[in-house]
């Protein structure tokens, strides 16, 4: 990854790494503020003085931390995806790859929680070639993360220990991102099964 994603993810992880004190507390009411807004006035109408405004903090805070909208957003829906897309330890490849995908179609059905993906879609449209670089590393994050559940099945001897992690993670998330930014389609539990089933054949697993 670039270094533009190396240098604005260190600074984004220096505050989330403070677990407690006025800077975590300044940073939850921040990118509360910014989903708020995002679902209530959408991204076109984000700015760092409304979101400090709703947050109760000064601008120049906003500011400081998140010098651009894209920033704003893309560490808004970072947080979100963290608590509700968490990264399940089941002892069983299906098992974990079924429960991280309903747990992903529940926020992708939801339409204040869409608004934020297509809010961070917009934001990589406006974004100069450093900031499309951070929004890249919000992505690449959330495979990352994900990406563990792929090691786990190696190491148990479900997997081979060639596989691609990443392009398992892709071939069992990406459907359901398009159905829900592109297409509108739903996400069922049988479209979800077919997900599954075509990521553990993908990884040379039986479906």
């Amino acid at each position: 990854m670039g270094e533009a994603v190396t240098s604005v993810g260190a600074g984004l992880d220096k505050v989330r790494s403070r677990p407690g004190g006025r800077s975590a507390k300044v940073r939850e009411l921040v990118l509360a503020a910014v989903r708020a807004e995002i679902e209530e006035q959408g991204y076109g109408a984000l700015s760092h003085r409304a979101v400090a405004k709703r947050a109760g903090v000064d601008p120049a805070t906003v500011y400081r931390r998140w010098p651009s909208r894209p920033e704003l957003a893309a560490d808004a829906l970072l947080e979100i995806a963290r608590a509700a897309v968490p990264i399940p330890d089941n002892g069983s490849l299906e098992a974990d790859l079924a429960e991280f995908l309903d747990a992903l179609a529940g926020v992708l059905s939801d339409p204040r929680l869409l608004q934020l993906f297509h809010a961070l879609s917009a934001a990589r449209a406006e974004a100069e070639a450093d900031l499309r670089e951070t929004l890249h590393s919000f992505w690449a994050t959330r495979y990352k993360g994900a990406e563990a559940m792929i090691e786990r099945a190696i190491e148990r001897g479900e997997m081979p220990a060639d596989v691609d992690p990443h392009e398992v993670i892709e071939q069992l998330v990406a459907p359901s991102y398009f159905r829900a930014l592109v297409t509108g389609e739903g996400l069922d539990e049988e479209f979800r099964r077919r997900c599954v089933a075509t990521a553990q054949r993908a990884s040379g697993s039986p479906s």
